[in-house]
């Protein structure tokens, strides 16, 4: 929204700087490489978004976005892990298995070994790969813009014999059917993700700042209940298409939202007062 500004809202012992907004160009669905391609919004409509970075100016003194998860394909790799998620029912979720000749339940060895493997290992190559791009970008069409990326909250607990029982009022189980002994495999996947970026950030020539939600998420992950930040795979969300009402799929609920936009306004905040 350009020209708009948010007036400050969160009350400090300080002074909160409020901020004009020149632009929110984010949206669902995004890879690393909308950054500077148009985006199609529904495949075979011609309906495109313009290219993210074309929402830069030489005056954009900030850059605040998180993007990667999507380039990795984090979805195919939960369907690779799920039959219930490769189910017809659920089509409008978005991606394919990486290999759907490959059981659901042995998810685990396959991404531990063999083609499994290397296509993970590459997959995570493109991201540092489009990362760095993208922070090139934004360096060169807005030289004084202090970049922000914004790692992902964590999924899964340590524990992940929460992810046994449903969520009050849920009847399906946090992860859906994915067997307890690939979560921790995908949450080294989210890790090995959230360090990728933060290497990204730290390599970037002029210099960029990572927020780190993995970190700081440990405890309303999915499977934490009633203090859960994101929703479960199969629970409804309040994004409605017809009748039916998209599942969370792993997204952050309201209270996930507000406490990771606490983080980033912190860290936005260190940067413009230092």
């Amino acid at each position: 929204m350009p020209g708009a500004r948010r007036p400050c809202e969160r009350r400090r012992r300080g002074a909160c700087r409020p901020l004009d907004v020149q632009s929110d160009v984010s949206c669902g669905g995004a890879l690393v490489q909308h950054f500077w391609e148009e985006q199609e919004l529904l495949p075979g409509t011609g309906l495109n978004v313009p290219k993210q970075q074309d929402a830069l100016k030489q005056d954009t003194q900030l850059a605040v976005g998180s993007m990667g998860g999507n380039t990795l394909g984090f979805t195919r790799i939960l369907k690779q892990c799920s039959d219930s998620l490769r189910g017809p029912q659920h089509a409008l979720l978005p991606g394919e298995p990486v290999d759907g000749d490959q059981p659901a339940a042995s998810c685990r060895a396959f991404f531990e070994s063999g083609d499994g493997k290397q296509w993970l290992d590459g997959q995570f190559e493109r991201v540092g790969w489009d990362l760095e791009e993208l922070l090139d970008r934004i360096h060169y069409f807005a030289p004084d813009a202090k970049p922000v990326l914004v790692g992902y909250p964590r999924l899964i607990p340590a524990d992940t014999a929460k992810c046994l029982t449903p969520a009050p009022g849920q009847t399906e189980l946090p992860l859906a059917d994915i067997q307890q002994d690939a979560l921790p495999v995908l949450d080294q996947i989210q890790k090995r993700l959230n360090d990728v970026m933060k290497k990204a950030a730290a390599d970037a020539e002029g210099g960029a700042d990572f927020v780190d939600l993995y970190d700081r998420t440990g405890t309303i992950t999915a499977c934490d209940g009633a203090d859960r930040g994101i929703g479960g795979l199969l629970e409804n969300s309040q994004i409605e298409i017809g009748d039916y009402r998209l599942p969370w799929y792993a997204h952050p609920n309201d209270k996930g939202r507000d406490i990771q936009a606490e983080h980033v306004a912190d860290k936005v905040e260190q940067i413009l007062n230092r």
